[in-house]
Order: structure tokens, then sequence, then C-alpha cells
């Protein structure tokens, strides 16, 4: 950290250096609370959110100093974020939490944990102990008094787990009993009478009804952020609700977003109107909302909040939904996106975004069912070219993907939609494929969609780059324009038919001129342009393929791609 940075940090006012903070990787924010006078108060002015991610974000084993400093309910919050797996309670995260909290010292331990559900603290005690009533004869009788702890004449408690925190959790016992006879009387009960099924559907229960107050819904609540609504019918959706407003400053300036809840430094629409179009207190009430808008996001998507690295993807999804939506109404002109993100609830617009997305989808499975698939059930069509069989496969997932390799990355995955740009490369490329049947159609009179020519290419590995080339290279050798496979013999003289002789050799121009007589003679102006580029990318592949043949080396079959090939 620079000592520049650290210098301008601690000469902010309090609410100030709470926003210095805000999208600070983790340890250079720990860093700089830990520099602060009013660490203490800065650690307990976090939502528990943004204290759970910043933590996560450092990593148990080393977040000791700062949640040493935590309010008891915002250790609450770190327990029902994360040590729960699903409907049950995970309990190794609890052992690390609770081993992190050492630092701490018994009486703050103590005290976080007496915060808990009490069905909670008891689920994880009923593991590491067992509890006899000395008022009972036969219990009293039971006792093996070489290996318990007697706290009174009313209890006695034995050990049964032995790890690391064990001897934690007897300072941690001893300091209940001192503090609040009570509660530890209680909790002595709870271990002694309780059921482990009841007590952890009750202390689940507490807990989905906490997540639920922090905007957290339950499942099914949670879909309705992904629900889609008409594009065109936006406008008249929208005037259904009460513009939000974006420059009251927050009543709580402890709810502040999420430590993970940073938008991303792109030079998205989102960030842009973001920063330039709201004062600080506008843009801490929109932080605010994305982070309840990504709670929703990462329950419907059943994230698990302790994985960081999935809670960050779910957070990248819910900026890129915003950015889609937001780009869709302003069209990209940054005063109408200020006007927009002004006067637009964000899980409304977020929901714009997911309807974009989801009407390349649909368009995706009627182009399936053109070409005589089942929609719904076909995911790939293996006879597709790539980059289409890949992009294809991205729009036809629940939540449509964009394939990287159309903007031709080193990686080609599948990464989400982030902004307008991708959907229209995207329908371009629908609308290219929309085009191949009408194209195979015209040209060889195959129709993709038959259940014949599906059964011909099934399992073989045929694209329609080969098909469409084996054609033209068939007639360029005086054949007829159809795919028959090629005699492999036929490969020198099909080098020498449709490429120049000097290295690196072209296709040549009589070539590409029969192709363009071909095409036009045959298909409309419309199929033509619609398929323009698929046919440039097969004519680049012949070409690159026969570019660096040596004219005196026999050409090896095994290694030719854009042909089908057939023995001698």
């Amino acid at each position: 950290m620079r000592a520049q940075t650290q210098t301008e940090f601690l000469h902010l006012p309090f609410q100030e250096k709470l926003e210095f903070l805000y999208g600070l990787p983790a340890r250079q924010k720990r860093d700089l609370i830990m520099s602060a006078p009013e660490a203490e108060r800065l650690v307990q002015s976090f939502a528990p959110e943004t204290l759970f991610y910043t933590l996560k974000e450092i990593g148990s084993a080393d977040a000791g100093d700062l949640l040493s400093m935590a309010a008891p309910e915002q250790v609450k919050g770190l327990f029902d974020l994360d040590c729960w797996t699903k409907d049950r309670v995970n309990f190794q995260r609890m052992r690390e939490w609770i081993e992190a909290m050492a630092e701490a010292g018994r009486r703050r331990a103590a005290e976080a944990l007496m915060e808990l559900d009490i069905e909670l603290v008891t689920l994880l005690m009923r593991r590491y102990l067992k509890v006899y009533r000395l008022d009972e004869v036969q219990a009293a009788l039971d006792v093996p008094s070489n290996r318990v702890v007697q706290f009174d004449e009313h209890y006695a408690v034995e050990f049964i787990r032995y790890d690391n925190i064990l001897p934690f959790l007897q300072e941690i016992l001893e300091e209940m009993f001192e503090r609040d006879y009570d509660y530890f009387s209680s909790l002595m009960d709870e271990v002694y009478w309780g059921v482990d099924a009841e007590l952890e559907e009750q202390a689940y229960q507490y807990r989905s009804a906490r997540l639920n107050d922090r905007g957290f819904p339950d499942y099914f609540e949670a879909q309705s952020v992904f629900g889609y609504l008409n594009p065109k019918q936006f406008e008249e959706i929208r005037r259904t609700y009460v513009p939000p407003n974006r420059e009251d400053a927050l009543e709580d300036d402890s709810q502040l977003d999420v430590a993970m809840m940073t938008p991303g430094a792109d030079s998205s629409l989102f960030n842009a109107a973001l920063t330039a179009g709201f004062a600080a207190q506008g843009k801490r009430q929109i932080r605010t909302e994305m982070a309840l808008v990504a709670n929703q996001v990462l329950v419907a998507r059943a994230i698990d909040f302790g994985d960081p690295e999935a809670v960050r993807q779910a957070i990248e999804l819910t900026h890129h939904y915003l950015n889609l939506g937001l780009e869709h109404l302003a069209g990209g002109d940054l005063k109408t996106a200020i006007d927009y993100l002004r006067d637009t609830h964000l899980k409304l617009l977020l929901r714009l975004g997911v309807s974009l997305t989801i009407d390349l989808r649909k368009r995706a499975e009627a182009l399936v069912a053109s070409l005589g698939f089942a929609p719904g059930k076909v995911r790939s069509i293996s006879y597709l070219d790539s980059p289409y069989r890949e992009a294809l496969e991205g729009f036809l997932l629940g939540a449509p993907r964009f394939y990287a390799g159309l903007d031709r990355q080193p990686s080609a995955s599948l990464r989400d939609f982030r902004e307008m740009r991708d959907l229209h490369v995207a329908y371009g490329v629908l609308a290219q494929l929309e085009g191949m049947a009408p194209l195979f159609a015209g040209l060889l009179g195959l129709d993709l969609a038959s259940a014949p020519f599906r059964a011909e290419v099934a399992g073989r590995e045929i694209r329609l780059s080969q098909i469409l080339l084996t054609a033209l290279v068939n007639q360029a050798l005086g054949a007829p324009l159809t795919p028959a496979p090629i005699a492999a013999s036929r490969l020198p003289e099909v080098r020498r038919t449709v490429m120049t002789g000097q290295a690196p050799a072209r296709l040549t121009d009589d070539f590409r001129g029969m192709v363009s007589v071909a095409l036009s003679e045959r298909l409309e102006e419309g199929v033509l342009k619609r398929t323009e580029d698929f046919v440039r990318s097969c004519l680049n592949l012949l070409e690159e393929e026969f570019a660096e043949l040596d004219p005196a080396v026999p050409i090896d079959p095994r290694y030719i791609r854009s042909l089908l090939l057939r023995a001698d």
C-alpha cells in the first residue's frame, strides 16, 4: 500500500473513509482500516455482507484482526451467509470461523456466539460434548469423573471430540457460564434434550427470515428476478412503477453495498452513467440497490455464499444484465442512460437485460426447429462449423451465453452477454445460420431439415463447409456440382486447379469467379447476402489448408479437412 494512499485515507472524515474503502481489494482495505484510529468503528459500520465478502477474500485464516473488531450481530451475519449448505449446517465452516475468532479472545468470541441462534450453537456443541444433569440420580452415577468438567451442582460436561478448536470452545463455555448463567443453563439443557433434526430446522427458519429481511428472498421468490418481460412493452411496464429516488441519503449509513459489489473497471455504459450522473449519495443508493438485486441473483442461481469466485461471477452477471438493459434503452447515449438509471428500478432493468437474451434464445430455438430438430431437446448440431456450432450451443442455454470465439478470443469459451454489441453479433450469427438451409437447397438441392440428410451426416463428423467446398471443387474439376467425395489421388490435381503456383499459394481468380457465378445463378439476393460470410470462411479454410503444400511433395489425405475424400 502506497504511503500517499494511507495518508490521504487517514485525513478523510469518517463517512468519506467508508466511501474510500468501497471497491478496494480486501487486503488493501484491511491495511487501511487497521491504520485508522477508528478501526473498530469502521468495521462495525459495514453491513454483514460487506464484512463477509471482505473476510472471505482475505481468507478466514488471516482475517482474525478484522473479525476481532466485528460486532456480534455482524458475526451472526457471517454464520448466516457461510455456515449453511442449502438447508444443512456446514460445521466445517463454523469451525473455521471459530478458529479465526480466537484472536478476539474468549470474551468477544462468547459474545458473538451467544448472539447466534441457540439452536445453531447447540448443534455445534453436541458434536463436542455430552451433558450430564447431576440432579438425575442415574446420570450422576454414570459420570466418568476423570474425563469431565463440572461447572456447578447441576451440570457436568464430557468432551467427546478433540480437534484444534476444542480448547477455545472450553474457554468460551467458561465465559458463558461466568457471563450469563441463564444462557449457559439453557444451552446445557438444549444439548441434553435437543434433537438434531428439530434444532437444524428451527435454526434454518430463523436464518431464512433474517436473510429475507436483508434482501435474500427464498429460492422460489428469487426466481422473479429472471422473469421475462416483453422488451417492446418495457415503457408501458415501467410506468406502472413509482420511480425510485436516487438522490436521498441512506437512513442507515452502515447499509452500504457488499464488498464485492464493484460493477467493475470496464467502460460499460452502466458504469459511465453511474460515475457521471450521480453524486455520492445517489451512488450509494444505487450500489445498495444493486446489492439487493445481486442477492436475488445469488439465491435464484443457488450460489454458495461461501464460494467467493461463484459469488463474483454472479455479481458480474448482475452488472452485465443491467448494462444490457440500459444500453438497449439508451441506444448508447450517456445522457439518456443517466435519465433511465435515475428513474428505473434496477430489478426491472435487470429483467429487461435477461429478456433480451431470452428473445435471442427463442429465435435460436426456432432455427433448430426449422432444421428438423425437436426444439428444447437439441443443444448442438454436429454438422455446423466452428464458431457457428459453439455459438448456437451458447444461445440455446437456459441462460444464453456468448461464445468468445466470435470475438476471436484466444480462450474460445462461453461468457456472459455484456453489451448490446454482443447481442448484435449473436443475431448476425443466427441470420447466417438461417441462410444455411436455402443456401444448400438452392445450390445443391439438399434439404438440411430432412431425415435422410440428418441420417447421412450423423456420427460422421461431416461439416457443412466440407459439403460446400467439395461440390465447388468438383465443378472446378469438370464434374457435376455435387458433394460426391473426391478421390484422394486427385488432390494434386485439386491443388493445380484451384490454387496459384507461387508460395504461399492463393485461390485462383478463375476458381473464385466460378464460385461467384455458381452462387449468383442459383441463389436469391437475400440468401447470397446472409451467407456471404459463411461462404467466405469456407473459401478461406480451403486456401489455408492448401497454401503451404509443396507441389513436389505428395499430399497426405489424412491431413486434409476441408474436403470430403474417398479412397481410390
